[in-house]
């Protein structure tokens, strides 16, 4: 059965806003319609729902996004609360540490992060579990590329591997503006629109994580807290990643894009065991069991320009990017078009209603 059968079956005048992208932001969005009784496509090309949202499957400790603000971040704190999915502090009690490039390690009394941290139980992947569950089945779809979208008499046609869907009004990119390119546009996007988005860096892009699970978290029977800096590495900074029923830390690699795909999975893993016997002791050694994920290897978050680390989130007036005739039927919803906090998880959650005026 062709795509277009099979996802729009119904009439097509009811399917009026197609979602590109099943990360929070497009989730997000897609419940929100569900909610005003607004049709809409889902489409993902992972194979998985959440994007830079990703859990351990059985312990469900945070690959990806792990903290959110409460202080700040609204939005994060109302949609956890309307999904009833609960939240717990970053653990802080007992002293941090700090290894200096000369090997020494020094012991600071409190927490490194200054800001109240909250986590969500369970790990992020939870939200968006929630999220799907929210949804119906039929408007959502995996490994559903897109490779062109195009402008017809009757609307906007979005093609996906071997098939195409029926029209729509408005097409939602809820991806980093720098993959937007890489989709076939009819008409083509203007050069200055082009450059505009491969400006924007996707935050996190070029960053890798390493995760390791105890049978208990041993750093805290020395007073520490398993927040830790370090101007050596192969982990620039640690924390610790421990919820119910599991022990473990978790650290952001300082060794670059280049410099980690020549190491090899296997090579870096026993760095990083190795970095957190001489914070933590030799328990450290030996956890249950351990995880990477570089998020500059998945190429539906990094491009190259991706690759160096990047410090600064990106944010940008991107507002009128999209000029005449993609103007009135192309928006940005992803967390780098965020207007407020893009690249965090509160900055995918948008304003839909405003969204919806020009609908």
């Amino acid at each position: 059965m062709r795509a277009s059968q099979s996802m729009t079956s119904a009439d097509p005048t009811q399917h009026t806003i197609a979602i590109v992208g099943g990360g929070l932001a497009g989730l997000h969005a897609a419940w929100q319609l569900q909610q005003r009784g607004i049709a809409f496509e889902l489409f993902e090309a992972r194979s998985r729902w959440g994007g830079r949202i990703l859990s351990t499957p059985e312990s469900g400790i945070d690959l990806g996004p792990t903290w959110f603000w409460p202080a700040f971040q609204p939005r994060m704190s109302k949609l956890l609360e309307m999904l009833q999915l609960p939240s717990f502090a970053q653990y802080t009690e007992g002293s941090s540490l700090l290894e200096h490039w000369n090997g020494q390690i020094a012991r600071y009394d409190g927490p490194l992060m200054a800001d109240t941290s909250l986590r969500i139980a369970g790990g992020c992947a939870r939200l968006i579990q929630r999220l799907v569950d929210h949804l119906p089945s039929e408007r959502l779809h995996l490994n559903a590329t897109v490779e062109s979208i195009s402008i017809g008499a009757e609307g906007i046609s979005i093609t996906v591997p071997a098939a195409s869907t029926l029209p729509y009004r408005q097409v939602w990119l809820a991806i980093p503006p720098r993959l937007i390119p890489a989709i076939h546009f009819a008409p083509a996007l203007a050069p200055a629109t082009v450059n505009a988005l491969k400006a924007i860096p996707t935050w996190m892009a070029a960053h890798a994580k390493y995760v390791a699970l105890y049978d208990k978290p041993f750093w805290r029977e020395q007073r520490l807290n398993g927040d830790a800096f370090s101007h050596v590495g192969p982990l620039a900074e640690i924390h610790d990643a421990s919820q119910s029923g599991y022990a473990a830390l978790f650290g952001f690699f300082r060794i670059p894009h280049g410099e980690r795909a020549s190491y090899g999975e296997h090579a870096l893993k026993a760095a990083c065991r190795a970095q957190l016997a001489r914070l933590f002791g030799p328990q450290a050694l030996a956890p249950e069991q351990d995880h990477l994920q570089d998020w500059a290897q998945e190429p539906h978050t990094a491009t190259t320009r991706d690759h160096a680390n990047g410090h600064e989130h990106g944010i940008a007036s991107l507002a009128n990017v999209f000029p005449t005739p993609w103007q009135a039927c192309l928006r940005l919803i992803g967390s780098e078009a965020g207007s407020d906090q893009a690249g965090y998880m509160e900055g995918a959650l948008h304003d839909i209603d405003t969204l919806l005026n020009s609908a």
